[in-house]
């Protein structure tokens, strides 16, 4: 059995985000595993804006220990978001500035990083208005793929087990059905 962690960055809980989350989350509980959906904009152990006078000696407060330790106890971690402005939304990079901390899920040796999240897997499903044609020829999927993949996720230790960016998603929500579907059959 997984211990699942999913992860939501979007301030509407009635979004398509949180639709595709719930989804997955039913679609792993249905195969035995747990999981655990967090709401970062609703969650009850809220961060503020990312701070620090010296980012070796990082205290650690109330909310990283328990983000820490959803981290921690998770085989996967799922991201769950909106594509805004070539990135994800101010929220998530806020979580991972404060609880990706030094210490935690990387350390320097002779200079090089290391990750010390080993053995977690990572998914990313990310939704854009556009069609995801456009997004592809600009070069932003990749983007925003690599710099996930080779700068959060790979620098923590983890391994990306798939990135799915699902394009057209507007508020007439089309192509939704379809999007659930390819979610289910994960």
């Amino acid at each position: 059995m997984k211990n699942i962690l999913i992860i939501v960055a979007h301030p509407k809980a009635d979004s398509f985000s949180f639709a595709m989350a719930n989804t997955y989350k039913e679609n792993v509980e249905a195969k035995g595993h747990k999981a655990e959906l967090l709401d970062l904009y609703r969650d009850t152990h809220q961060q503020p804006f990312f701070t620090y006078d010296d980012a070796n000696k990082l205290e650690t407060d109330a909310a990283m220990k328990y983000y820490q330790e959803k981290i921690t106890h998770a085989n996967e971690i799922v991201f769950v978001f909106p594509f805004w402005w070539g990135s994800f939304p101010a929220i998530l990079k806020n979580f991972f500035d404060w609880n990706l901390s030094k210490g935690f899920a990387f350390h320097y040796v002779d200079g090089r990083p290391k990750g010390l999240l080993q053995g977690k897997r990572v998914k990313v499903f990310t939704t854009t208005g556009a069609p995801k044609f456009i997004y592809m020829i600009t070069g932003a999927n990749r983007r925003l793929k690599k710099m996930m993949d080779q700068q959060i996720i790979a620098f923590c230790g983890m391994k990306l087990d798939g990135f799915h960016i699902f394009g057209g998603v507007d508020t007439s929500r089309k192509n939704t059905d379809k999007i659930i579907e390819t979610i289910k059959a994960l």
